[in-house]
């Protein structure tokens, strides 16, 4: 009987066209077996083991058809599926390029040229892509999808939004058209909705592990972690090589403090998209938070290199404890802050407020027992009503707490606005009519930076919160002395310098010591030993920091090591690099949490405290001061590495601030050595805390203000944001 070769091939398209790749490949090898040189046939069953799996088996088939007919459109867009399938999206990118070039209207080769550059993380040009295949094939419902995964990316989610419902009207059960749909509802912050979405995606397809992502996301965002982990497992348990499910259980781990699970979450992204954003730096601060310092020097520099080169290696806030340059940490906040949406329009469009008085609002989520508050509460209650009013707007609700009760009773008005989108509380802001928005948290823990690129206010300032540049167009002002950010580097900064004269914190002279200074005994320190202290945050220690206290321990006979105690991994790990410096576990000291006041009492107990870097201590420094324990410090170039260096500085006690390691190693063995000059300095702090600059809350309030003056002042005058050096105001 003869092979009818034409018969065959329609045979075999109008399986593969019904969805059956393997009964049609059977046909496509057939038809090769009678015509070897047929170019149709290795073109389609290079497809179809693409399609069953075979991507590298696919791209031999296609690259034979195209060796005998090169000028084929369809094959070469369908190697360049055969090539993303394979992780090669570059090569697939030249292939979708020359297809383009063959036939410019060919809307598969601009839908697969769009995917490719999805794949590299390039979402506005995907976007250009896909746009393209929609202009020749309006209908196209795979491309409206994809496009809409494209303004996801960009923040663009409302039009993200239309896209989807757009598919979802040519093609109602199509899984993944819902799953769009419940994430672009999610960055719109509209949960409710996005719940609806992903659970219909989930019906449509039961093992769409995506979804399920998706879904632990949505309950990440309400506060939901450990539901989200078990969502993200389930997820994983269907598709362990998914790496946005390992990040986002990653980020979920961290927030409930379980940083050795969250550090094994992140090295398994690692593993699977070595590339991926953030993972990085993420995976290394997780390790730091738990003293777990493997593979630390290769991870700084990774994190660094990719942070020069422009790529989202870490997040802006961990960063500083990775790198002391202003300008790498500048351009990992702006490459950050391209996360955040950009509105079409400003809610704030120039127009005059005409308020009697000021109007300044404290944004913060940390208006409870947090450093925030024991810093700020004085200034917020002397703040002067004659020309400012108050406002705090509180992201986290604690009326319960004596300093949430204190912070909550110091402004005019308090609100607590409740879960609200970036937009509605940008509106909010804008409704209230606050000429000055101050941040206070900037990038850190739970922030809500994004708020501040709908411009609800006309002044918005960086402070405190985040010690370093965002990295954005619509924060005006960062608020610091000449010390903490020197005039040559202020390029490093997005934001317009506001020079105060003195220091740039603020601290409160109303801090309460418990009353009674508990015995070295009670807190498990020698009675007679020299005891080093440390209580700054665990991921601000690193090991050539602890290599230069190892050595001081060891050089000081009998001395001890005091440090923030409380959590058997970090003990473990500080005993563990103690040993492997020789120094004996047991002259490492752990001290556990304390209410504020009792934390402040047992500060004194200790003889010297020693600094990190390059993230200096802030309230710890200012803690141990105002107690009167002198604090020796090494000062680096960015704003985190100089700010114990300010403190010292306004207090008058410039010589305990080092420029180098050796000169910190050197100078803090010489006090431990020399018991008078310790005694001297002791003396110095304690009568400086009484008349020195840094503890005068008053003082500082008169220049704070000063300076909220000075930039409406500009304001009024229709002039843009610049530098603002404060006068010194006398008493």
């Amino acid at each position: 009987m003869t092979f009818d070769l034409e018969s065959t091939l329609k045979r075999a398209v109008a399986l593969h066209t019904q969805g059956e790749p393997g009964p049609a490949a059977m046909l496509y090898a057939e038809i090769l077996q009678a015509q070897p040189d047929h170019p149709d046939a290795w073109h389609l069953l290079g497809v179809t083991e693409t399609q069953l799996g075979r991507p590298e088996s696919g791209l031999h088939s296609i690259a034979k058809s195209l060796a005998i007919n090169p000028n084929q459109p369809a094959a070469l867009a369908n190697q360049g599926n055969a090539l993303l399938a394979l992780a090669r999206a570059v090569e697939a990118l030249a292939c979708y390029d020359q297809a383009l070039t063959l036939w410019p209207d060919y809307p598969l080769a601009a839908f697969g040229r769009g995917n490719a550059l999805a794949f590299l993380r390039k979402p506005a040009e995907a976007l250009w892509s896909f746009d393209r295949a929609l202009a020749i094939a309006p209908n196209f419902v795979e491309a409206l999808t994809a496009r809409g995964g494209a303004l996801v990316k960009l923040k663009r989610c409302a039009e993200a939004l239309a896209c989807y419902d757009r598919a979802l009207e040519l093609s109602p059960t199509l899984a993944q058209a819902h799953l769009g749909r419940g994430s672009a509802l999610l960055g719109l912050d509209a949960y409710s909705e996005a719940a609806d979405s992903l659970e219909r995606a989930l019906e449509l397809a039961p093992d769409l592990a995506e979804a399920m992502v998706a879904q632990g996301d949505l309950l990440s965002a309400q506060g939901k972690p450990e539901g989200a982990i078990e969502v993200y497992d389930r997820a994983l348990r269907l598709n362990p090589h998914i790496a946005a499910a390992w990040f986002s259980r990653g980020l979920a781990l961290s927030l409930g403090a379980r940083f050795t699970d969250a550090a094994e979450s992140f090295r398994r992204v690692l593993a699977t998209d070595p590339e991926h954003p953030y993972a990085l730096g993420a995976c290394l601060h997780s390790q730091l938070q738990n003293c777990d310092w493997r593979d630390y020097r290769q991870s700084v520099q990774q994190i660094t290199a990719s942070t020069e080169r422009g790529a989202a290696a870490d997040f802006p806030f961990s960063f500083l404890a990775v790198c002391d340059s202003p300008r790498l940490q500048r351009r990992c906040a702006e490459r950050f802050a391209e996360l955040q949406p950009t509105p079409q329009r400003p809610l704030w469009g120039g127009e005059r407020y005409r308020h009697e008085r000021i109007r300044l609002a404290y944004i913060s989520g940390d208006f409870l027992e947090h450093p925030t508050s024991y810093l700020m509460a004085g200034l917020f209650e002397k703040h002067d009503r004659t020309r400012f009013e108050t406002i705090g707007i509180s992201l986290r609700d604690d009326a319960r707490s004596p300093t949430g009760q204190r912070v909550r009773s110091a402004f005019e008005r308090f609100i607590v606005p409740g879960p609200r989108s970036d937009l509605a509380l940008a509106t909010l802001i804008r409704e209230l009519e606050i000429d000055i928005a101050v941040d206070l948290m900037g990038y850190t823990g739970e922030h809500r930076a994004a708020v501040f690129a709908h411009r609800p206010a006309p002044i918005q300032v960086n402070y405190l919160g985040f010690p370093a540049t965002t990295g954005t167009h619509h924060i005006d002002y960062i608020l610091a002395d000449r010390f903490l950010i020197p005039e040559a580097h202020e390029s490093d900064y997005s934001e317009r310098v506001v020079y105060l004269p003195d220091c740039f914190q603020a601290n409160d002279d109303r801090r309460v010591v418990a009353p009674e200074l508990p015995a070295r005994a009670h807190m498990g320190l020698p009675e007679s030993a020299f005891v080093w202290c440390s209580f700054h945050s665990n991921y601000k220690l690193n090991p050539p920091l602890f290599d230069i206290w190892a050595r001081l321990v060891r050089q000081v006979p009998g001395s001890v090591l005091w440090l923030v105690g409380g959590k058997p991994e970090v003990e473990r790990n500080l005993r563990q690099q103690a040993l492997a410096r020789d120094v004996d576990p047991s002259r490492l000291i752990f001290a556990q949490p304390l209410p504020y006041a009792h934390h402040l009492a047992r500060l004194p107990l200790a003889d010297l405290c020693l600094d990190t870097l390059p993230f200096n201590g802030g309230t710890t420094t200012s803690d141990a001061l105002w107690t009167g324990l002198p604090v020796v410090t090494c000062a680096g170039k960015s704003f985190a590495a100089r700010m114990s260096g300010s403190l010292l500085h306004a207090l008058g006690t410039p010589r305990l601030v080092t420029s180098s390691w050796e000169e910190y190693e050197t100078l803090a063995l010489r006090l431990a050595r020399e018991p008078h000059r310790l005694s001297e300095l002791r003396a110095t702090i304690s009568r400086h805390r009484q008349s020195s600059a840094l503890f005068d809350t008053e003082r500082f309030r008169r220049h704070l203000e000063a300076g909220f003056v000075a930039m409406t002042e500009r304001l009024r005058c229709k002039l843009p944001p610049a530098r603002l050096t404060i006068p010194p105001i006398s008493s």
